[in-house]
């Protein structure tokens, strides 16, 4: 017996796919395979055997440690040899990224001196100390929440960040329980869906902080420059500028002047 020249099988299989493929107006499909909605027939594969190895002789925990901790020595070797660029933060937005939901104590430089107490000929920077749980980052801030605010630090004046909580408890990466609409459309139309979530931009390329803070329009604010404090309603938001409202009138503030921004009565 001759095997068919598409399938290749003695038997032939081809007007069954067609069938499964393209199934007449009166019958559904044969066993479809759902993949993003549309059916598909994979052919059985063969089975078989399977010789599992250990590919360490390690222990399943004790290598994961060892991987993690290679994986933080190539990141410094890759910060040391790299030149410093202020302009890319992105691997500073996506380390921060990965600790979301991590309680912090973020130090903020100011560019007010602080007399010494033991000598007072002597100045420093004034710090601020600010703690609270990483909510997002962008390319140019940090956004950590406490309850009923929201407080976004801008990089320029974050001096440092240190884990206030010892849990070590491992976080799901993005989008793994995301149902099977949002995966079609990240896979088949991903810079239209992407395109209108500025949380999604974020993640995926990163923005500035006054394109984020463009969904705070119309939130209670208070922003915190190197010597005053101007609280009032946040009206709108340019690149490198932001407008507050209050009493006094429509304020326009600098983003570079802004050492951090609290948006008020916000829900968890």
């Amino acid at each position: 017996m001759k095997r068919c020249n598409t399938c290749k099988k003695r038997k032939c299989t081809c007007q069954k796919i067609i069938d499964i493929l393209s199934p007449s107006d009166n019958q559904p499909p044969k066993n479809p395979t759902d993949l993003f909605g549309s059916p598909f027939n994979c052919r059985k594969q063969k089975k078989t055997r399977r010789f599992a190895s250990p590919n360490s002789p390690l222990s399943v925990k004790e290598l994961d440690e060892l991987q993690a901790c290679i994986e933080e020595v190539n990141d410094l070797l890759r910060s040391l040899g790299s030149e410093s660029d202020p302009n890319n933060t992105r691997q500073l937005q996506l380390h921060f990224l990965d600790l979301k939901g991590v309680l912090v104590s973020a130090q903020i430089i100011t560019d007010e001196d602080e007399e010494i107490e033991s000598d007072s000929s002597k100045h420093h920077k004034k710090i601020i100390n600010l703690s609270g749980r990483i909510a997002t980052a962008g390319r140019d801030f940090l956004q950590i929440n406490e309850v009923g605010s929201s407080t976004f630090i801008l990089y320029r004046h974050l001096l440092s960040v240190t884990r206030v909580d010892d849990c070590d408890e491992s976080r799901e990466p993005e989008f793994i329980d995301v149902n099977q609409e949002t995966r079609r459309e990240l896979a088949f139309n991903f810079g239209q869906f992407v395109g209108k979530n500025p949380d999604l931009v974020n993640l995926f390329f990163g923005i500035r902080l006054y394109l984020f803070l463009k969904k705070y329009i119309g939130k209670d604010v208070q922003v915190h420059l190197s010597n005053e404090c101007i609280t009032g309603t946040l009206i709108e938001t340019d690149e490198g500028k932001i407008t507050v409202k209050n009493k006094l009138g429509e304020i326009e503030l600098s983003i570079s002047e802004i050492l951090y921004l609290e948006v008020m009565d916000v829900k968890s």
